[in-house]
């Protein structure tokens, strides 16, 4: 299938409330908080921002991340193009009390409408890997980035131990159940999958990094800071709010004690524009 005809159809998938529905609930939900501040925290040691930088969430969704932006001192402008995700966004931001360091709007991140050099930092958290034409997504960021600003990108590494253990022994579990898998394909971008639906459908890339680094690299865009967020993402196939809390705390503690990348699903990878 075309990237194009991909393209049209994530953002018909994606423009309802189902998807974000269910990402709120498997990854948004109250108990990733802790670990969610915890990154935040990571992500603004590493940008080191001056007080009121600017900086864009793209694929904004809920607006939960620009909260986190927003009250570590950042003027925030999120754009999505679900509009549902958007109106949920908008009341998150109202009730948070930061509608004067939050501004919304829909947006397309294949052509945002913001002039060269508008920003002094892009955010972009698990928006990417959803993203057929992900290099025209990386342009656009790289686009309106300021010389010496920086993109925060958190990413699923392909070669992570999740994606390599974990996910081919739950297909070969469904394949045995008769169960339906879904189409997966190795491209120089990552493995991706495709899940189609009534609405449209929906790509999840595992990410080659190696990859990311070196299309950032032709951008202008170099590596400055590479770290964990979630070891495993094993939580989403668990049916109860026990099991899926024992993976959360087992993420938390990756991240505390230890840190590293190396082997973790989750990656934040931060780079600097430097042309």
């Amino acid at each position: 299938m075309a990237e194009e005809s991909r393209t049209d159809q994530s953002a018909s998938y994606l423009s309802g409330a189902g998807a974000h529905q269910g990402w709120q609930s498997d990854y948004l939900n109250p108990d990733l908080d802790r670990l969610y501040d915890s990154i935040y925290d990571r992500i603004v040691r590493s940008l080191a921002p001056q007080p009121g930088a600017t900086i864009l969430d793209a694929g904004c969704g809920y607006c939960l991340h620009a909260i986190r932006l927003a009250r570590r001192g950042f003027k925030v402008t999120g754009v999505d193009f679900s509009e549902s995700a958007l109106r949920a966004g908008r009341r998150n931001v109202e009730s948070a009390g930061l509608t004067g360091q939050i501004q919304v709007e829909k947006g397309d991140l294949l052509s945002l409408r913001f002039a060269p050099s508008s920003f002094d930092f892009v955010n972009c958290w698990g928006v990417l890997m959803h993203v057929p034409e992900v290099d025209k997504a990386l342009a656009e960021f790289a686009r309106v980035l300021k010389i010496g600003g920086k993109l925060t990108l958190m990413e699923n590494d392909m070669n992570s131990l999740h994606v390599r253990l974990w996910e081919p022994a739950l297909r070969m579990i469904k394949g045995l159940l008769r169960r339906h898998t879904q189409e997966r394909r190795r491209t120089e971008r990552g493995i991706e999958e495709w899940f189609a639906a009534d609405s449209g459908g929906l790509l999840v890339r595992k990410t080659d990094l190696r990859w990311l680094q070196a299309f950032c690299g032709a951008q202008g865009l170099r590596l400055v800071d590479r770290f964990a967020s979630q070891f495993t993402e094993i939580y989403a196939n668990l049916p109860t709010r026990a099991l899926k809390r024992s993976v959360y705390r087992f993420n938390e503690l990756w991240f505390q004690r230890v840190g590293s990348a190396r082997g973790a699903m989750g990656n934040v990878l931060v780079f600097e524009k430097i042309a």
